[in-house]
Order: structure tokens, then sequence, then C-alpha cells
């Protein structure tokens, strides 16, 4: 999936935002210290496409325009917190988990409080990613969502001086 992620560099947080292009392949879920192999062939695989199609671009060769499903990230969204405290007072719904990219609509549960009480989605229908990702709960976020839009992809290829 693609993720087109509109943010000025200031607020930019990740390595490929150093690149002049802004290029980055994110390949998971995989949680910290274990190496699973099919998440290791996804990203082999996709490393492997990448190049190939460096070497093919770098050839002269020329590839012709289309159009591409992406997600461009609307906001972020916290978990419930105590006011006081900040600390967590419900988790990612069990609806909700393992669904990333899949469409969430107004009514649809996000979470479920600790008390047994189900929080509803109340916006607009949009895709959540990322939830519940380990990484993100120092930054406060539960989980990004993300509308579906459709990329024109122009056709690319090496001009030479």
């Amino acid at each position: 999936r693609l993720i087109q992620l509109d943010l000025p560099i200031s607020e930019a947080y990740s390595l490929e935002s150093v690149g002049k292009h802004s290029f980055a392949i994110e390949i998971g879920p995989q949680p910290c210290g274990v190496l699973r192999a099919d998440i290791f062939n996804i990203a082999k695989e996709a490393l492997d496409l990448t190049m190939e199609w460096i070497q093919k671009f770098n050839s002269g060769s020329t590839f012709e325009g289309d159009a591409v499903e992406a997600y461009n990230m609307a906001k972020s969204v916290d978990y419930p917190r105590d006011p006081t405290t900040g600390e967590l007072t419900a988790v990612i719904h069990p609806q909700l988990q393992d669904n990333d990219f899949k469409l969430l609509q107004p009514g649809d549960p996000i979470f479920l409080s600790f008390s047994g009480e189900t929080v509803k989605h109340d916006g607009e229908e949009l895709y959540p990613f990322f939830v519940n990702e380990c990484a993100y709960y120092e930054k406060k976020i539960a989980f990004h969502l993300a509308r579906k839009i459709t990329l024109a992809i122009p056709s690319i290829s090496v001009t030479r001086d």
C-alpha cells in the first residue's frame, strides 16, 4: 500500500524525510527483535523489485503512466486518557485491531475502555492504519486515519543532456 504523508519538513520524523524524493519501504507488522520469514520475504521482494525498476530506468526504459490507489493521511488519533494522570483508559477495540486499511465508518467501535464501555468513531468515513503500533505509544498515537485517493502516475524515462 502507498501512504502519502503531506508533512512540512519541520514535522517530518522519519528517515525518508532526508531524501530528495522522500521514499521509504516499510514492512510489517514486525515486532521489535523478531525475524519472521514471511515478513522478511515480503521485504526482500519489495527491495528486489525496486532495484530491478531502478536498473531498468537507468538503462533507458520508458515506463507508461498509470493510476495507483493511495492513502493520504488525514489525522492521528490518541488513546482515551485520564485527564489528570495522562494514563490510558482504553485499548483498541477488538473489531479495529488487525484491520488496517479497512473502511472505518461513523459508529464503528474504535476503543474498549477498561470499564467495558465501547468508544465509537464519530467522524467521517476514513481508513485506519498503523493501528496499535507499539512505536507510537510514546507519540500518543493509537492509529492514523487516511482518505483513499487515486494518484495519476505520469510516463517516465531518463532524459539525457
